[in-house]
């Protein structure tokens, strides 16, 4: 009788999340464990193989060559497994729909406009969780993104909502007492806020405006997302940046004002960001259709 042997579907998946990353701390936060714990199952797969499959280093690991050939084996059919759990749990016909938006998004364009959402699409159930953090859809419960990038991500489906506008804004009392608006050169005499979230939107800013010794600019003060930029400037004397799409209302309603004329334009913008996997979830097209008709309103 033929023997059989079956390698361990659990070491499989950590072994292609550690071959994806080329780092066992990757891997363990994408799989939410331990580095230790994705360390043990490798070292479990390499005993039932009876070959190495990382070469460990001082900074990171490496595949060997037969890890790369397990790794191309494996890649596709593990994605095929994890897409098929997925619409398992999911199913196709579910009516409910979960989606990450970070939270200047949410509270500056989304959240505004949901009542319209409603009313037209009665029978979805959505769940909008409001997050910095950016999404592995392999591995968190969301079946769609709105976030900031170039539209250069693989194995996923994204619908370009608008490019982007980001300007120095400030307490109106600062433009009081300038006098009117400051110039960008000015801008960087004054006390600024750096959202944390999209670190050296500063220096690009004032790059772009062709300001002068702006990289030895320091910024003053750093939070953790906009939200938090928002209410330290309507306190204080800080000056930061935002897409003036997201203030409006505050713009309006004299809470915050333009520091500047400088329009910082560029190739990103907001995306809605689905797998690949969720193509044919009839709430998530709903969706899609739905925000298509926003933009464009």
């Amino acid at each position: 009788m033929c023997m059989q042997y079956r390698l361990p579907l659990n070491n499989l998946n950590t072994f292609a999340s550690a071959a994806e990353h080329l780092s066992f701390q990757d891997a363990a936060e994408s799989l939410y464990v331990t580095p230790s714990a994705v360390s043990h199952q490798i070292r479990n797969l390499e005993k039932v193989l009876g070959y190495p499959l990382f070469d460990r280093l001082d900074k990171g690991v490496r595949l060997t060559s037969r890890g790369a050939q397990l790794f191309a084996d494996i890649r596709a059919p593990m994605k095929q497994l994890h897409e098929a759990s997925r619409k398992a749990l999911r199913g196709l016909e579910d009516n409910t729909l979960t989606i990450s938006v970070a939270p200047v998004v949410a509270t500056g364009w989304l959240l505004p406009r949901l009542k319209d959402f409603y009313a037209n699409y009665p029978d979805i159930n959505l769940s909008v969780i409001v997050t910095t953090d950016l999404v592995d859809f392999k591995s968190d419960p969301f079946d769609a993104s709105i976030r900031i990038g170039d539209g250069n991500w693989s194995e996923v489906e994204i619908l370009k909502l608008f490019g982007y506008e980001i300007v120095a804004v400030c307490h109106p009392g600062l433009i009081k007492k300038n006098d009117g608006l400051l110039t960008p050169a000015e801008v960087m005499d004054n006390t600024l806020i750096q959202n944390a979230s999209v670190p050296g939107m500063w220096a690009e800013w004032f790059e772009s405006a062709s300001v002068k010794n702006a990289a030895a600019k320091t910024v003053n003060l750093q939070v953790q997302n906009a939200a938090q930029m928002i209410e330290a400037i309507q306190s204080g004397e800080e000056i930061g940046l935002i897409d003036k799409k997201f203030i409006q209302q505050d713009i309006e309603s004299g809470r915050l004002a333009i520091a500047c004329d400088h329009v910082l334009q560029g190739n990103k913008g907001y995306y809605l960001v689905s797998p690949e996997s969720a193509r044919d979830l009839p709430s998530l097209n709903s969706f899609r259709d739905w925000l298509a008709q926003q933009i464009n309103t």
